[in-house]
């Protein structure tokens, strides 16, 4: 899996934190809830390759119009700029007020390209979802349902970031895009940034909770609450009430 890529440190931790967002657009089909997965091209600098969600980073323009300030402002700004991405890259229109907030990642430090990147949630109909992509940053697109996009990946056909996978896996038991929906936008959502360690020859990411976070040891014995990345992908661990939060894969 070429996943373990995207982990390559810059050496330092003052890597310039840039602004995005990215909307996981979901279709009710004959088949059932099915998400909408683009393909970055192979050869950009980041992620490329890479199976994503519609998005990118937050541009001056996307919050020109904004008198709000702090963090209401910056959510403002990344609605317009899901809007904006995913019009771009796969020719879906979205309107800012129907998209639902459900997460919010920010890119591990001392790696090389770092975002906080706000999560966002929409509903199209089946006869509005016909995709263009942009044949520039994007190079393919699926509709698949939250189970097959996660057993591709499992499998090798789709290489995803954890945020990618992690948002499919919130997924996975609803029946339909309208329940989805509804149910994330009760969600209370989590803003988490990993940290990147390791656990004898696995690469982890150690997320808030487990036993190595604060101190960036994989290896720490406790409490177990990280994301694994290894040959078959990424593998989400949760060891329960020892943790002290939800799992980050549940509604």
């Amino acid at each position: 899996m070429s996943e373990t890529h995207s982990l390559q440190f810059a050496g330092t931790s003052d890597a310039k934190l840039r602004l995005a967002s990215t909307v996981m657009v979901m279709r009710q089909a004959r088949v059932g809830l099915q998400v909408l997965l683009l393909r970055r091209n192979a050869q950009l600098a980041f992620a490329g390759g890479a199976w994503v969600f519609p998005g990118g980073a937050v541009d001056q323009t996307d919050s020109e119009c904004d008198d709000n300030t702090g963090l209401e402002a910056e959510q403002l700004a990344a609605r317009v700029a899901a809007v904006r991405e995913c019009e771009e890259e796969c020719g879906l229109i979205l309107d800012s007020q129907q998209l639902v907030h459900f997460a919010h990642w920010t890119t591990p430090e001392n790696l090389k390209r770092r975002f906080a990147t706000w999560f966002f949630a929409a509903v199209v109909s089946e006869a509005e979802s016909d995709v263009v992509i942009d044949d520039g940053e994007i190079h393919d697109f699926q509709w698949l349902t939250p189970s097959q996009g996660i057993s591709r990946h499992q499998s090798g056909e789709l290489d995803m970031m954890p945020p990618t996978y992690m948002s499919l896996k919130l997924l996975e038991q609803c029946a339909s895009a309208d329940q989805a929906l509804e149910r994330l936008r009760v969600f209370e959502p989590y803003w988490v940034t990993p940290r990147v360690a390791r656990d004898a020859d696995s690469a982890v990411l150690l997320y808030p909770g487990d036993a190595g976070y604060e101190v960036r040891d994989g290896a720490l014995n406790g409490p177990r609450h990280r994301c694994i990345i290894g040959d078959h992908g990424v593998r989400y661990i949760h060891s329960g009430e020892d943790v002290g939060l939800a799992p980050m894969d549940n509604l």
